[in-house]
């Protein structure tokens, strides 16, 4: 996910981690640090997984990003603030919210001026009966059931402190919530507010598209890059959901549903573009309208003519028709009197 940098994610490590229980009527008691984690391999797989760019970030007066701050600078340790993260987030647990296990990790690689933490809430109904007849050791149950039902991650949050200060920007997944927006009860236990909406993210989305087709040119239907784009944003627009999968899926209908080496460079090149415009992980509803306008066109002849337009011009004010011996007859119509008429400086000749 693009949270992470690809260093990163290579070298992501777990120094330590702790677990409690949350919701029931059982009063919330203080856990250790876990001594020795297994399945390192599993929860760093979930941890990745939940890695979604990130559309929050922190208020300004954030408890949980304080504390986190304070674990980070270490000014206190990471047994004491993720003891009393957890017992925020038990305290607060609202009626409606199913019981389970609350996760904090500490992460590292190998930078040494980064660390991340992870905060996991797993739902797991017998959590609240292990952890009530079986004391401290039901923790270990509850992690073996974990590795069992890694489906049940309900949220999911990443921060990363780079030189003992945490960032602002927060990676946040809420399965309860209408994504990308968080419920009520989590955003206010993290203290966040969203970073880009609906018209942004989908303004990203529509250089994704225009991006990845570009570059996988060669595989696409008569190499129509416009057409190709027309029918992915088509595909998309009237979705309630936008995700990385669904984009997938209309970037293969739009490529004529190729075979398997094309969709794997397809997907290749998506993956990359997904990262660069931080739309990696992330669900959102699209905005019809961002999604609707074509993208602008650029034409240039062997002669060094160039042309630039809005897509909607397509076939209105400019048509294009091939000549017959191998050439085209372009004829731009317009009704109003040019708006330019000048000359350019002789080196933007060869920029063209």
């Amino acid at each position: 996910m693009s949270f992470l940098t690809d260093n990163e994610i290579a070298s992501l490590r777990i120094r330590q981690m702790i677990v409690h229980v949350v919701g029931g009527k059982e009063e919330f008691e203080p856990q250790p640090v876990m001594d020795g984690v297994e399945h390192i391999d599993f929860f760093l797989a979930r941890i990745q997984d939940a890695a979604a760019s990130g559309v929050h970030r922190f208020e300004s007066k954030s408890t949980t990003k304080a504390l986190l701050q304070q674990i980070g600078s270490q000014k206190i340790s990471f047994e004491e603030g993720a003891q009393e993260l957890s017992r925020r987030f038990s305290n607060d647990h609202v009626g409606s919210s199913r019981d389970g296990a609350f996760f904090v990790f500490e992460l590292e690689t190998d930078d040494p001026r980064v660390l991340f933490y992870s905060l996991i809430k797993y739902d797991y109904r017998q959590a609240i009966e292990l952890y009530a007849h079986k004391g401290r050791n039901a923790l270990r149950q509850i992690v073996h059931a974990f590795v069992r039902e890694k489906r049940a991650i309900q949220k999911s949050c990443l921060v990363r402190v780079k030189n003992g200060v945490v960032e602002s920007g927060v990676s946040a997944i809420d399965r309860m919530g209408d994504a990308p927006d968080l419920t009520d009860y989590f955003q206010k236990f993290l203290e966040v507010v969203r970073d880009r909406d609906a018209k942004e993210l989908s303004e990203r989305l529509n250089e994704v598209i225009r991006g990845t087709l570009q570059k996988c040119k060669m595989q696409l239907p008569d190499q129509d890059v416009p057409s190709a784009v027309s029918t992915t944003k088509d595909f998309l627009r009237g979705r309630e959901n936008v995700d990385d999968e669904s984009i997938r899926e209309a970037l293969f209908v739009a490529a004529g549903r190729p075979n398997e080496d094309v969709r794997a460079e397809i997907e290749k090149v998506l993956s990359r573009q997904l990262k660069d415009k931080k739309l990696a992980g992330v669900t959102f509803k699209p905005d019809p309208e961002s999604l609707r306008r074509a993208p602008r066109r650029k034409v240039q002849t062997k002669e060094g003519v160039l042309l630039i337009y809005p897509g909607e011009q397509e076939n209105r004010a400019v048509s294009r028709q091939p000549n017959g011996s191998g050439g085209w007859t372009i004829t731009i119509r317009t009704s109003e009197h040019l708006v330019e008429d000048g000359t350019l400086p002789e080196k933007s000749r060869a920029d063209a």
